[in-house]
């Protein structure tokens, strides 16, 4: 048995694992085989390999930046992970993600996220849900009443640096966005590697003023509007952007729009008798308690002690005093936590998922003294987390 990093001539064996593994990849082999040529490095994928040295399960960790509290922080993006059914539940992708959470520390990943396909399994191994997601299905007939003001155009290659400046804006306030490159632009949001025969459609608007407040991103599919990003820095821009939406009522009967936890459009509509649903999302995890503190952007100055329990990452294990003040973070060991917790627990208020106030309040979080749970919970303050850059 040896885990190693897989190389480019094992590639084929990579597709074949995953298409095993992901059923619906069968329709889209052409396109399997290019995103892994294309998008993955060697040094992205651990593998496990058998007594005969045959490559029969793999993890794939992209390098991606986030934003948490308006800092950033380097993150590992989980994926891919899959395995041939002769070494199924033998624990060897349990051993890939421990050795990836040894790797990731290395190179400065401080924290990971992952889209599960079982919240329970990664729970194991650390992971935790820190992303929901709201989903509206809308009747285009009821955008009817949003009137036209300023305009949109058609979006440009060469127009990505005002949309990323849009987005950024927005991406400071939801932690757990991601840092675009144009890599990420063009081939991972305004196009995708797993776009089927419908092509997505990107318009800018701009107020009366000529200045560019939101963007657009959807697709028309079988009478039905799907948008896959809609940002908007006020909301006559939300207004333009819903006007210009239902100028496609001769062609979609309904809008379908999965967005952050903090979006209020059923406000904005005359008749709120719509679906809406809220979904589970990507799970997140600290991988490095100390560095990841460190990096982190805080609210407010204030003091706590905790001891964290984390099975599979023995370097987290400490009892530590955190000193946070409008210069620096000061940490270290101590005898006697105030909060104790274990890692899940830890990474959901260290992303804004949950309050400090809110898991002990759940019986997540232990204190002997409610007073420093108030104390945490003014520097851990609530956000509503967001990510829409899958992997």
């Amino acid at each position: 048995m040896t885990l190693k990093f897989v190389t480019p001539q094992e590639f084929e064996r990579i597709q074949e694992i995953a298409t095993y593994c992901f059923p619906w990849m069968h329709n889209v082999k052409d396109a399997i085989r290019k995103y892994i040529n294309n998008y993955i490095n060697s040094e992205y994928i651990l593998g496990y390999y058998d007594e005969e040295d045959s490559l029969m399960a793999q993890v794939v960790v992209f390098p991606f930046q986030i934003y948490i509290c308006e800092k950033l922080l380097n993150m590992g993006g989980v994926a891919l992970v899959s395995s041939m059914p002769e070494i199924r539940h033998g624990g060897k992708i349990g051993l890939l993600l421990q050795e990836w959470l040894k790797i990731m520390r290395e190179r400065n990943q401080y924290v990971s996220m992952l889209g599960p396909f079982s919240y329970e399994f990664y729970r194991k191994y650390g992971w935790e849900l820190a992303f929901e997601r709201k989903t509206y299905i809308i009747p285009i007939d009821l955008l009817s009443h949003f009137k036209n003001s300023g305009s949109l155009k058609k979006a440009e290659i060469n127009d990505i640096p005002i949309i990323d400046k849009i987005y950024t804006g927005y991406a400071k306030s939801h932690n757990g966005c991601a840092v675009r490159d144009n890599l990420l632009w063009n081939d991972f949001t305004i196009s995708h590697p797993w776009d089927d025969n419908y092509s997505r459609y990107t318009y800018i608007y701009k107020d009366d003023m000529g200045r560019e407040r939101g963007y657009l991103i959807y697709k028309l599919k079988e009478e039905k509007i799907e948008i896959i990003e809609m940002i908007y820095e006020d909301n006559k821009a939300l207004k333009g952007m819903l006007n210009f939406i239902y100028a496609h009522q001769s062609q979609a009967k309904e809008v379908v729009w999965s967005t952050a936890m903090d979006d209020k459009l059923p406000l904005l509509l005359t008749n709120q008798r719509i679906r809406v649903e809220i979904n589970p999302g990507m799970m997140f995890r600290v991988v490095d308690v100390v560095q990841a503190l460190r990096s982190r952007g805080y609210p407010e100055s204030g003091r706590f002690s905790i001891g964290i329990t984390d099975k599979y990452a023995s370097w987290n294990e400490v009892t530590i005093d955190v000193d946070i003040s409008e210069r620096e973070v000061e940490i270290k060991e101590c005898a006697y936590p105030q909060i104790k917790c274990d890692i899940q627990t830890f990474s959901q208020i260290f992303l804004g998922f949950i309050t400090p106030m809110e898991a002990y309040n759940l019986g997540k979080l232990e204190a002997e003294d409610i007073e420093a749970v108030k104390e945490m919970n003014k520097i851990f303050k609530k956000s509503y987390t967001f990510n829409n850059n899958s992997f």
